[in-house]
């Protein structure tokens, strides 16, 4: 069986990028289609700094203060107008950096073992940092900053680097949705969120990681079978821009709990059709017995009818890090 492991982003249980580089070239060699530098340090908050720094900006107002420990602790910003020079993104300085460090390792990043980094979703980021409203008055500015992160970054690297598109807010609207409108919200959604690989220079290559939220390690959905996530990934899939390779879809089995052991719920995974994208399960549980894993891998891949990748349903920032190696056990029990 050709699976691989796939980490979604944040490993918590190392100090920095170079001692997560040398665990998965060490012990990991060969399990990998893709290399991470886990994120460590501020950014296992994910978009978090980006919030604070902001709030030191002066660009913006302070509506409401927050922590980040939950949903209902969050900072919330409010401006008049944003211009994307203003929106203080480090996703191409913390990549290149990881780039120096895997090249001054002897070991550099290839088209064959590319990079992985993360990339928000510009609507994601708009929402969660402005409200509602802030999606209408400021999702450009979050578009255009982005784009020009991820332009910088495969401008030095090319096919060195795949970009992980995380977008929390696509899965919750469709699984949100009531059944017959579901397949509506996926479109709308897939017009949406694939701009951001539109705008990329042509040959940039992406995954997508489909997200239920795990802010608090608490998701913002659970989804009664993965219909959703099928509704949405064929969506996306179906409106993703030629010339931008699209080299994996991750998929969440559940919202941060243990994933339902029943085949049923795996059902609509035989709808699936994701092209050439691998498909990754988000089904590693730390919590679970590994006989109850190992079924929903076999419930997942005949559905599928075919091999998948294995990761956890979102990342490892939120666990504490005896948490994530029990995950990554998992994990690797998987293969």
């Amino acid at each position: 069986m050709d699976r691989r492991l796939h980490f979604v982003g944040t490993l918590p249980q190392f100090a920095d990028a170079d001692e997560a580089f040398r665990w998965q070239r060490g012990e990991l060699a060969g399990q990998l289609r893709r290399i991470s530098g886990g994120e460590t340090g501020k950014r296992l908050q994910w978009f978090v700094p980006v919030v604070k720094e902001l709030k030191r900006s002066g660009a913006v107002r302070v509506v409401k203060d927050g922590d980040w420990t939950g949903y209902d602790d969050t900072d919330r910003l409010a401006a008049r107008r944003l211009e994307p020079g203003q929106i203080p993104l480090h996703i191409a300085d913390d990549a290149l950096a990881e780039f120096e460090l895997l090249r001054a390792s002897g070991n550099p990043a290839t088209a064959g073992e590319p990079l992985q980094v993360g990339a928000p979703g510009y609507l994601d980021m708009a929402l969660f940092i402005f409200g509602p409203l802030g999606v209408v008055k400021h999702a450009r500015a979050f578009l255009r900053a982005a784009q020009a992160q991820i332009s910088r970054v495969q401008a030095a690297e090319g096919d060195r680097v795949v970009f992980q598109l995380e977008l929390p807010l696509a899965l919750i609207a469709v699984t949100a949705a009531p059944p017959p409108l579901r397949r509506l919200v996926a479109e709308l959604m897939a017009f949406l969120v694939p701009r951001q690989a539109a705008r990329a220079p042509e040959g940039t290559r992406f995954g997508v990681h489909l997200c239920f939220g795990d802010l608090g390690h608490r998701a913002l959905r659970q989804p009664r079978s993965a219909a959703p996530m099928v509704a949405l990934a064929n969506a996306v899939v179906r409106r993703w821009p030629v010339g931008r390779p699209l080299d994996f879809v991750h998929l969440p089995m559940s919202g941060g709990d243990e994933p339902p052991p029943a085949a049923a719920f795996y059902a609509p995974l035989r709808r699936l059709r994701p092209g050439s994208a691998v498909v990754v399960a988000g089904i590693a549980h730390e919590r679970q017995d590994e006989r109850a894993q190992l079924t929903v891998r076999d419930h997942v891949e005949t559905a599928l009818g075919r091999p998948v990748d294995l990761a956890t349903s979102c990342g490892l920032g939120r666990r504490s890090p005896a948490q994530a190696e029990g995950a990554v056990t998992r994990m690797r029990a998987l293969l």
